[in-house]
């Protein structure tokens, strides 16, 4: 599939689902929320053009890359790709943050104070001459 074409797909995906989002948003069992106006009624046009366009922006790109990379043969996977963008670059973004057990690793690891340099070495050629009574000592008495 030629990357101009899957990125139209992937734009038709990510149209769905802002369609989808103001049926929601005006459905007659509940009071319209209109998704540009704030709690206060205040209009937000600026912020949801914004979202619309990073949204376009996202399923655009990444049916690009996928589409050089010949992952997308179709226009169902374009569409569909288009649909998950945000959701598949949150996800590539949170796989590479550490862990809570590896924040805390590193820093124990940063609070371990190794040996000067000096003391490093006269225990290593200590080690290495075999000095009894010194330190690196594996003599035992």
């Amino acid at each position: 599939m030629a990357i101009w074409l899957a990125c139209l797909w992937g734009l038709l995906g990510a149209g769905l689902v802002e369609i989808r989002a103001l049926w929601a948003a005006l459905q007659p069992f509940r009071v319209p929320k209109w998704p540009w106006r704030d709690g206060k009624g205040r209009p937000q046009k600026a912020g949801y053009a914004i979202a619309v366009v990073c949204r376009f922006g996202m399923a655009a790109g990444l049916d690009a890359v996928y589409a050089a990379a010949h992952q997308i043969v179709g226009p169902l996977g374009a569409v569909t790709m288009g649909i998950a963008a945000p959701l598949v670059i949150q996800q590539m973004a949170v796989r590479n943050e550490p862990t809570a057990a590896e924040v805390s690793r590193i820093a124990a690891s940063a609070t371990h104070h190794p040996l000067p340099d000096r003391e490093r070495d006269a225990d290593a050629l200590t080690a290495r001459l075999g000095r009894p009574g010194t330190r690196g000592d594996t003599d035992v008495r």
